[in-house]
């Protein structure tokens, strides 16, 4: 079983390194009750847990699906663009905090990101 899971981890790649950056990116989040600051009047909005939830779950869904080689190619489709769609946004508005609210520091984080969102992509075309 072990063997099959990894055989499934080694065919679904991208999505598997994927979902696991998504998973971390969603308890980082999760953790961090004040990561985003910028504008001040929607950093309750932003930093609320049911994102950052949602997040994790989408991104134990799709290492889920990885693991069991993407059974269901609805599901799979459904959670690779979900997945895509949350990162991209976090994307920018993690850009948005750098550019508008001058800390470079999450210029990282924003390249990070669009690394993760274009596994996602790859992962999607390959389905």
């Amino acid at each position: 079983m072990l063997r099959r899971m990894l055989n499934n981890v080694n065919n679904n790649f991208e999505q598997a390194l994927a979902s696991v950056a998504v998973i971390a990116i969603g308890a980082s989040l999760w953790i961090d009750r004040n990561y985003f600051f910028w504008p001040p009047e929607l950093t309750s909005t932003m930093n609320d847990q049911r994102i950052d939830i949602t997040i994790l779950i989408l991104g134990i869904g799709l290492l889920i699906s990885a693991l069991i080689d993407n059974k269901s190619k609805f599901w799979q489709h459904i959670l690779l663009i979900l997945c895509g769609a949350a990162i991209f946004m976090l994307a920018l508005t993690q850009l948005w905090h750098a550019f508008l609210g001058g800390q470079m520091r999450m210029a990282h984080t924003v390249i990070g990101d669009f690394v993760i969102f274009c596994l996602i992509v790859r992962a999607a075309y390959k389905s």
